[in-house]
């Protein structure tokens, strides 16, 4: 019971994070909101007994890529852009967001299921004929090389070709 309080209360902040993130005018704050939910996405994946993802989680997304994305804001020095949105427009948007939190919250406890279920075992994980136990370094590390090496390789080329394109539309003047 506590570890599924534990569960939503983290998730609630990741979920305070992506709202931050999404409608705070300052870009600095939307960052930390990032920020924020990123670290809580890592601790959701330590309590879904996945302890080496929430590392990988905490250190490069919400170490490495954030310090990058706060430095690139403060550098370019954006301030407040875009019209003002109204008091009505933002407490609507809150509504609906507790709207669909209800909704999830519903739907979870009609099912049954929830973020740990009694007496549920993770299966271990087979690969190349060696069984690892579920979420740890060896066996996210033998899935990554074996059956996921294409998807890898295509998403790290598509980041690559994201930043690429970052900088050329980054650039101020095109003489």
């Amino acid at each position: 019971m506590m570890a599924a309080v534990v569960f939503f209360a983290v998730a609630f902040l990741a979920f305070l994070g992506a709202l931050a993130l999404v409608f705070h005018r300052h870009p600095m704050v939307a960052g930390l909101g990032m920020a924020l939910s990123t670290l809580s996405i890592g601790v959701l994946y330590v309590l879904l007994r996945v302890p080496f993802l929430g590392l990988f989680q905490a250190i490069i997304y919400a170490g490495a890529v954030m310090v990058i994305v706060l430095y690139i804001v403060m550098a370019l020095g954006q301030e407040e852009t875009g019209p003002r949105v109204g008091s009505v427009q933002t407490g609507l948007t809150y509504v609906a967001a507790a709207l669909l939190l209800l909704q999830f919250y519903w739907a979870i406890v009609r099912s049954g299921a929830g973020p740990f279920p009694e007496g549920s075992a993770l299966p271990p994980v087979t690969a190349g004929g060696t069984n690892y136990a579920f979420g740890t370094i060896q066996a996210f590390g033998s899935l990554l090389v074996s059956h996921y090496s294409v998807p890898f390789e295509v998403a790290s080329l598509l980041l690559v070709g994201a930043m690429v394109g970052a900088v050329i539309l980054s650039r101020r003047s095109w003489s």
